[in-house]
């Protein structure tokens, strides 16, 4: 049909490298540029207008590198699961604030690859969104790291907005992936 643009790239092919990569420890190997956004606690939404100059750089890169993944992870701080937890809250509730938590990590990871595409389409310049790996990883990769099974409590009002984050990062992945569909 006319008109109808083929996906360059494989979605579930781009979701295997970037969860294989999350595995090894190795997502940020072939990092082109990658930078954070920050919200405010139980928000969704944010000043894209502050992320401007980042939005241009990936439109810029996206026409370079147009094989490039670009990951998007989503996080929520640690901090009502933890106080639910010392006070003796049942492993219900305690689950419940986990998903909740992962909820809003995905929502705000979504927001801003929506923000992007959005941006890039303003400049001219299409995003494929099969080539968007987002993922809401909730409370358990905090910025101040875990201590044991839990994340660690942040110890100041500066790690507690840290981890209310969006981590935007584009890689180059190696051809062998078969993430990209050459046209």
């Amino acid at each position: 049909m006319a008109g109808v643009k083929t996906p360059a790239f494989d979605a579930d092919a781009v979701a295997n490298v970037v969860a294989r990569r999350q595995q090894q420890g190795t997502l940020k190997s072939g990092e082109l540029f990658a930078f954070e956004v920050y919200f405010k606690p139980n928000q969704n939404d944010f000043s894209e207008s502050l992320y401007g100059d980042a939005f241009a750089k990936v439109v810029e890169l996206a026409s370079t590198y147009g094989g490039a993944v670009i990951t998007i992870e989503g996080h929520s701080d640690p901090l009502g699961y933890l106080r639910k937890k010392k006070d003796g809250s049942t492993a219900v509730v305690l689950k419940r604030i986990v998903q909740a938590a992962k909820n809003l990590s995905l929502t705000r990871a979504n927001r801003v690859r929506d923000s992007v595409i959005t941006f890039a389409q303003g400049k001219g310049v299409n995003l494929d969104p099969t080539q968007f790996a987002t993922v809401g990883h909730g409370i358990t990769q905090p910025k101040n790291g875990m201590c044991g099974a839990d994340p660690c409590p942040p110890k100041t009002e500066q790690e507690w907005h840290n981890n209310m984050r969006v981590e935007f990062r584009m890689i180059q992945i190696e051809a062998e992936a078969q993430a990209f569909k050459p046209l």
